[in-house]
């Protein structure tokens, strides 16, 4: 047996094991995992059968990166309507063994890949305007919930240990059509197509490091060679040539050696592996640009466009249920968590400036101080007044001496 064949064999039992595990958990609790194993890993090809092992495919790695990346960048603010309110604390870190932004990229990835992402409130407040909510939380990873509905109200279970379902802050994508309080994520729903795209993957690393092919042809110049000869040969050439040594080959006249290979497209897979980034930016809702798939060109002028159609058709979908969710359990009604979408759509500098100057009427908007603060440099001091100051008085003229006015009221007659 291979090594590969061992390693492959140790991660189908330990798999296998975990299945068992989670499915025993799920009796035991009586609920309804939030992303149990999918299925029986020996009915698939062994490849990808839950979270983890589709995670490994890069194209899927990517997507995760790109959109939880984005969604680690933007704060959380607290409107009412259109007006911004003041960010409570809890807006700005509320996990507080986490910092905001990695909360937010692991619960959209819990959503993306599970279907569900949730988390569980610790701490609320005690007295001023926010009595009652919620002042701390602890995210869970998905695998760790179970969740099930009794008497018309869900129950959840954490770790085996029932929680009171008001201290939990539970988001999902969809609705599995079997247990429609739970959601469904792309691992569950694109299961097979994510198992042939890793498919695919091995078996171009298995071409690569076996070859499949030999790496020579050997013609012998007798017309009917006996086989036992020809295997003889063979062998005494493996041994002889095989190794870092370049041995001189001397061979009867006539004897044609071939070298052979895989073609690039053969050896690459060039054109499944780009198949399956674009089957993997469909699974997101990616443009199949952003994984470095095939697709028609796209002009942007600036990053803003760019990044705003990647807003409202990718992270749309991601952020409203966030902000609808995470604003009924942890503020008061009449106001709303909203995402900074700003900080992920704000123009290069030059544009920003250009736009900014045209809404302004082409009146300047830095004085050289500012503009110098933007470069990182030292300010240069009194050189750098405001552009719409108004110019600095001129001094008054100083007073007249009463003594001299008394001289030139004399005679000058007197003074001889």
């Amino acid at each position: 047996m291979s090594r590969w064949s061992r390693r492959r064999d140790d991660q189908i039992q330990r798999a296998l094991a975990s299945y068992a595990e989670a499915r025993a958990e799920q009796r035991a609790v009586g609920g309804t995992a939030l992303y149990p194993a999918l299925m029986d890993p020996k009915t698939l090809t062994r490849q990808v059968w839950d979270a983890s092992t589709a995670r490994r495919i890069p194209g899927v790695g990517r997507a995760l990166d790109l959109i939880c990346g984005l969604g680690s960048q933007m704060q959380l603010d607290r409107y009412a309507g259109i007006m911004p309110l003041s960010r409570p604390r809890f807006l700005e870190q509320p996990d507080p063994d986490l910092d905001l932004a990695t909360f937010t990229a692991v619960q959209w990835e819990d959503w993306l890949l599970h279907g569900n992402a949730a988390h569980l409130v610790t701490a609320r407040y005690s007295g001023g305007p926010f009595a009652g909510w919620p002042a701390a939380a602890k995210w869970f990873p998905a695998q760790q919930w179970h969740t099930t509905v009794e008497r018309g109200r869900q129950q959840w279970w954490l770790n085996g240990t029932k929680v009171n379902p008001d201290d939990v802050v539970h988001v999902q994508n969809g609705a599995n059509p079997m247990t429609p309080w739970i959601g469904m994520g792309i691992v569950e729903r694109y299961l097979g197509t994510l198992d042939r795209i890793a498919l695919q993957e091995e078996r171009e690393r298995q071409d690569t490091a076996g070859g499949q092919v030999p790496s020579v042809a050997v013609i012998t110049p007798q017309k009917d060679p006996d086989e036992d000869d020809l295997d003889e040969a063979a062998d005494k050439w493996e041994k002889k040539f095989r190794g870092p040594g370049r041995r001189p080959a001397i061979l009867p006249n006539g004897t044609q050696v071939i070298p052979l290979g895989w073609s690039p497209n053969d050896a690459q897979a060039t054109e499944a592996r780009k198949l399956g980034l674009q089957d993997t930016a469909n699974m997101f809702n990616l443009d199949g640009y952003w994984l470095g798939a095939p697709s028609s060109s796209h002009t942007y002028k600036s990053p803003g466009p760019l990044f705003l159609t990647l807003v409202r058709t990718t992270l749309g979908r991601i952020i409203t249920p966030f902000e609808q969710r995470w604003s009924e359990h942890w503020l008061p009604r009449g106001s709303v968590v909203r995402f900074d979408r700003e900080a992920i759509q704000a123009d290069d500098l030059g544009s920003l400036v250009n736009t900014l100057t045209t809404a302004t009427g082409n009146k300047p908007l830095m004085t050289q101080d500012e503009a110098r603060t933007r470069l990182r440099l030292a300010p240069v001091g009194g050189a750098a007044a405001e552009l719409t100051a108004p110019a600095p008085a001129a001094p008054p003229p100083p007073a007249k001496d009463p003594n001299d006015d008394a001289q030139d009221q004399t005679d000058p007659e007197e003074n001889d």
